[in-house]
């Protein structure tokens, strides 16, 4: 059976906008962290798997859904992030609160139209990856059982992995490029493309009508101060020695860090990893 991602989502804005801590103090936990993201006040939403748990048990038909959500953390966890996206409350202004050159790029981006002979080309529509601010973390509940990296199969691709294991190396933090943004040099037409992995091919044809009625068409460059970047660090994690076995040679993992995650581990330091897509 084929999994139903638009009602997943669906049920992911429920429980954002319904789950409460405790009966007595009736506190809107994932209501409080949007608004904190809509005013610039956290960079994360940590999604505890123990209050997904809790919630599920209460509404008839979501019993298997944090199951589902940790067989493919990977795609659950964007789906979160476009629930969030769809119920994120407006920003609140301060006295002193201020527009970051990115709010004033958001703004020029959605003003922006080209017109060319006579035909407008507007760029299209920005992806949520652009426009998102946050990061969509899952903390695993406590019924997940903290394995040894020499136990992780293949069958574990893609699904949510607790490990323990020692940093033997921590590389330097470096920029991902996200979502690249292509501008024709011809007619000015902005391409917007998504980035999905440590490599992509850029697009080389410019899709704009004006640049299709032409020949040969205009070059696309990267506008890199236009791209979104996140942070980014590859940890090397080894098993600890007392997880190898009597005659064998200890094995390792390479956990690529992104967002406010990285420089939060050291070398030679004790990690207990919470990895939502092994690879």
């Amino acid at each position: 059976m084929l999994p139903d991602y638009k009602s997943d989502k669906e049920r992911c804005i429920f429980f954002l906008k319904t789950y409460s801590c405790g009966a007595e103090s009736g506190r809107r936990k994932y209501e409080d962290m949007l608004v904190d993201i809509s005013n610039r006040k956290r960079e994360s939403l940590e999604i505890d798997l123990a209050d997904l748990e809790e919630f599920c048990l209460t509404i008839e038909g979501y019993e298997n859904f944090p199951e589902i959500v940790q067989s493919n953390a990977r795609r659950y966890a964007s789906i979160f992030a476009e629930a969030a996206d769809d119920i994120m409350p407006r920003r609140i202004f301060g006295i002193s609160d201020e527009d970051d050159s990115f709010d004033v790029l958001m703004r020029q981006r959605d003003q922006i139209g080209v017109e060319i002979n006579e035909n407008i080309n507007v760029s299209p529509e920005l992806p949520d990856v652009l426009r998102r601010r946050f990061r969509v973390y899952f903390k695993p509940g406590t019924k997940i059982a903290v394995r040894t990296v020499r136990s992780i199969r293949a069958a574990d691709i893609g699904h949510l992995v607790t490990f323990t294991g020692v940093c033997t190396r921590v590389g330097d933090v470096k920029p991902l490029l996200e979502v690249a943004c292509l501008t024709c040099d011809c007619c000015g037409f902005e391409i917007y493309q998504e980035v999905i992995g440590d490599n992509f091919n850029p697009i080389n044809r410019c899709p704009s009508g004006a640049c299709s009625l032409r020949a040969p068409t205009g070059e696309l460059f990267l506008e890199t101060r236009a791209s979104k970047f996140i942070k980014f660090q590859e940890v090397k994690v080894q098993e600890r020695s007392e997880d190898v076995p009597v005659g064998h040679i200890p094995r390792s993992l390479t956990v690529q860090v992104k967002g406010g995650l990285t420089r939060t581990m050291r070398s030679r330091s004790f990690a207990i990893l919470v990895h939502e897509s092994i690879s």
